[in-house]
């Protein structure tokens, strides 16, 4: 236990809360590990975890109308994957899968998410955290569509 909270203490994410909402967060985290390719969630799916990389690589992945999966991003180590179980209806917005096999911090969402709801000061530092990881795969994205586009003018 006492590693996962030097964990969280180090994390950009966690680093600003107190000794007692480490302690907490980690009561409800556990290091999973996962093979090459294998599928973390799919998008549409119940969000009832999220995840920090502590090694290896996951690619984060939209479905297209054709049922095609596109690629959106890769989330290296040290950072937090998933959004979607701070957000009704906890579905995912894209599947993710790793690449070579990953080492990660696996947090019950559900029981975060109690947390959250019983301290308020708790939730806000927490959805504010969430919102600058939402923001920045935003930007990834847009500035993808941003190349395509340009790509799409160049060759027409």
């Amino acid at each position: 236990m006492n590693e996962n909270v030097q964990f969280l203490k180090e994390h950009p994410v966690f680093q600003r809360l107190s000794e007692v909402y480490l302690h907490q967060l980690a009561e409800h985290m556990e290091v999973i590990s996962v093979d090459a390719g294998e599928y973390l969630f799919s998008e549409g799916s119940t969000a009832m975890n999220f995840y920090i990389v502590m090694e290896g690589t996951v690619d984060l992945y939209a479905t297209l109308s054709t049922d095609e999966e596109q690629w959106v991003q890769m989330i290296d180590v040290g950072e937090l994957i998933g959004w979607s179980w701070l957000v009704p209806p906890y579905h995912w917005a894209f599947s993710a899968k790793t690449r070579d096999g990953a080492m990660l911090m696996k947090f019950d969402a559900s029981a975060i998410r109690e947390l959250c709801d019983r301290d308020p000061a708790f939730g806000y530092g927490t959805m504010k955290q969430i919102c600058a990881l939402m923001l920045g795969r935003l930007h990834t994205i847009r500035n993808q569509m941003g190349e395509q586009i340009r790509e799409l003018q160049k060759n027409a």
